[in-house]
């Protein structure tokens, strides 16, 4: 599995009208840029005269249509169903052929040479893997082609300046903390990462050498630039945006969006991409252009995310659950993993607010616990709730994919939902073995069912027949659906189905607990209140969860695993 998987998912019914919804700023600053916008690219693409051209990530396919009138032969590649429809139906309107395939820049269906210019416009940063992109468009350039990209630049004056003005909005409360705006990081979920002048640089500099590149306007959406504007009379707004417009033309790494043009470096026939260059027991590399990007997403996700209301829902079937794991309906998994010590030094990979550390020191768990954990945001909260037991409790600001674990320093590691997060779990395991002293324990609970949670169509309608016979006053939603990746952390449930597997290869089983066949069922219906008054049908439910393994052939989503150091 490569870094391209993880986030592929993200180009394939990308739609560009979510980006419109409840309509785009209307100030003097979005107008002037859009309008700017709407023909520089086509323009900077087209000089040379006729040619072949490709396109790469084209949305609609404008551009396209534009440059096929001005006597090119236009081809595009797009991932999206949605985006191709739409394209076909602007090729209607303008009267233009282009060639329209679906497929993603990482993997382009043509031959070495085959184009005189390549176009990427303002896609780099939604791209799963921007650097093969690049290394693919370089390919199939011909030896005088030109590749543009184009780019909204995160490293813009405007977003320096804005992120200035939000932070100190929200430092004297007139902001809210967690509200976000226009160039706050992390970036949406569609951006992969923040592209930057030096980071694009990064990006193109091993395949091509950057002919030129320009700036166009300054000021993009900073607070307070667009209602000064509106009230400027109309001629003098327009100097003043044109005069800011031309110093970002001399300065792009200043500008708000940046126009580049590259011509293939000359060392033979650049190389077909493929596999991603080896990195040993890491899938994805700390200096990976779209990884920090994401990792910041997902610890602001979980600073954001009302964990506990999650914790709640799980309660109403605890008992089911205790009896899958334990084999005992009042004992929890954390209960049964305290009572295989003792144990005097133990680390906690990640935290959530279900209060297991807690529970953990005031329960004899250990004589000290080490918490590791990516996100600061999620390590305050649960700090601020441990009372007398944060004494004995240790925080270490660690992004576990890359964490460098103490030698021989652990009784015991354990770890409660945070695996299915985890893309460089080879790294993690091995980190953990290090850890452990000889004969110690790593045990974890956790989500192992399908990769971001998109059940499939047999499991889902397994899990919705049984919800059928649920009235409707017991259930929180009509029919189970898998969640919508946007939704979703950026890494959640990335490489669930993997955690058990590669946890057997390196250690030894002591305990396994299996529950969650149709998983999310019981979170979809309100379990407490069917007990109460339905305790039939609620036992029909758990029944069904129970048989679906041998009945279905259907792999449990929740396991609590325990292990041993081997040796």
């Amino acid at each position: 599995m490569s870094d391209h998987h993880l986030h592929a998912e993200l180009q394939l019914d990308w739609d560009v009208g979510k980006l419109h919804k409840g309509g785009w700023p209307t100030g003097p600053d979005n107008y002037f840029l859009l309008t700017r916008l709407s023909s520089l690219p086509v323009e900077v693409t087209a000089e040379g005269g006729p040619g072949r051209v490709l396109e790469i990530a084209a949305a609609e396919a404008v551009h396209s249509c534009k440059l096929n009138l001005a006597g090119m032969e236009c081809f595009v590649v797009e991932p999206s169903t949605v985006m191709l429809e739409r394209a076909r139906g602007r090729m209607r309107e303008f009267g233009a052929r282009v060639a329209l395939i679906r497929g993603v820049g990482e993997t382009l269906p043509f031959a070495d040479h085959t184009f005189d210019r390549v176009l990427l416009d303002s896609a780099i940063d939604h791209l799963a893997r921007p650097d093969l992109c690049v290394r693919e468009m370089v390919r199939v350039l011909k030896p005088a082609g030109r590749l543009v990209v184009t780019f909204v630049n995160y490293g813009s004056l405007s977003t320096r300046l804005s992120r200035a003005l939000y932070g100190a909005a929200r430092l004297v409360g007139l902001l809210a903390r967690e509200r976000h705006l226009f160039w706050d990081s992390p970036v949406p979920i569609e951006h992969t990462f923040e592209c930057t002048v030096p980071l694009l640089r990064r990006l193109c500099e091993p395949y091509a050498e950057l002919d030129h590149a320009f700036g166009v306007s300054l000021g993009w959406m900073v607070p307070g630039w667009g209602p000064l504007l509106q009230r400027l009379p109309l001629q003098r707004a327009l100097r003043l945006m044109r005069g800011l417009d031309r110093l970002a033309t001399r300065r792009p790494d200043l500008a708000d969006f940046v126009i580049s043009v590259w011509r293939p470096r000359h060392r033979g026939p650049a190389q077909r991409t493929g596999e991603s260059p080896s990195s040993g027991e890491l899938l994805v590399a700390a200096d990976d252009v779209v990884y920090p990007s994401r990792a910041r997403a997902e610890a602001d996700f979980w600073t954001r995310v009302d964990f506990g209301g999650f914790v709640e829902l799980a309660k109403a079937d605890e008992h089911q659950v205790n009896q899958a794991f334990t084999g005992d309906p009042s004992r929890t998994w954390i209960q049964d993993l305290i009572g295989r010590g003792p144990f005097q030094d133990a680390a906690c990979l990640g935290c959530d607010e279900a209060g297991y550390e807690r529970l953990w020191i005031e329960q004899g768990g250990s004589r000290r616990l080490d918490v590791y954990d990516l996100s600061p945001g999620v390590i305050r909260k649960v700090r601020a709730g441990l009372g007398r037991a944060r004494r004995r409790i240790r925080f270490v600001h660690a992004d576990l994919n890359f964490v460098a674990l103490p030698e021989n320093a652990y009784d015991v590691i354990w770890s409660s939902g945070c695996l299915h997060h985890i893309v460089n779990l080879e790294h993690l395991f091995a980190q953990v073995e290090r850890a452990l002293r000889p004969g110690g324990l790593f045990a974890f609970r956790d989500y192992v069912g399908e990769r971001r949670m998109q059940f499939g169509a047999e499991r889902l309608g397994a899990i919705n027949a049984p919800m059928a016979e649920v009235p409707p006053r017991f259930r929180r939603s009509d029919a189970v659906v898998p969640p919508r990746v946007e939704e979703l952390s950026p890494f959640c449930g990335v490489r669930s189905n993997d955690i058990v597997e590669l946890a057997a290869q390196r250690f030894d089983w002591v305990h396994k607990g299996e529950a969650g066949a149709l998983f999310p069922l019981t979170l979809a219906v309100d379990m407490g209140a069917l007990e109460r008054e339905k305790p039939d049908l609620a036992a029909r439910l758990y029944a069904a969860d129970r048989e679906a393994p041998e009945r279905h052939g259907f792999r449990p989503c929740a396991v609590y695993a325990v292990f041993r150091k081997r040796g």
